[in-house]
């Protein structure tokens, strides 16, 4: 089949073409789904908002690795009530902020 110059042929038996998101993974493309078109959050600002790091965001969104049981337990969470998570995430960072390591 040939395509004019200057356009891209995308191929991935997992992409969800019908809503645009390009996942390589059911739980990235889940995780995608929550963060931009339920919560409406960047990257970034889903990373502070949970206690999160913004490398890991855009890790897990690119398949990269895979996803521990902690953080898909912590997703499914915060999709079940993020407000509870959101306050949990600011408890420990009060909390345990002085155990972290620098």
């Amino acid at each position: 089949m040939a395509y004019p110059e200057n356009t891209v042929q995308i191929r991935s038996a997992s992409a969800s073409v019908s809503d645009g998101i390009f996942a390589k993974t059911a739980f990235a493309r889940d995780l995608i789904r929550l963060r931009f078109r339920r919560l409406r959050l960047s990257q970034s600002a889903f990373a502070d908002r949970f206690g999160l790091t913004f490398g890991l965001m855009k890790d897990q969104e690119q398949a990269r690795v895979a996803p521990s049981r902690a953080l898909r337990v912590l997703i499914a969470a915060i999709e079940l009530d993020p407000e509870l998570i959101e306050r949990a995430a600011r408890v420990a960072a009060e909390r345990w902020s002085a155990d972290v390591p620098q």
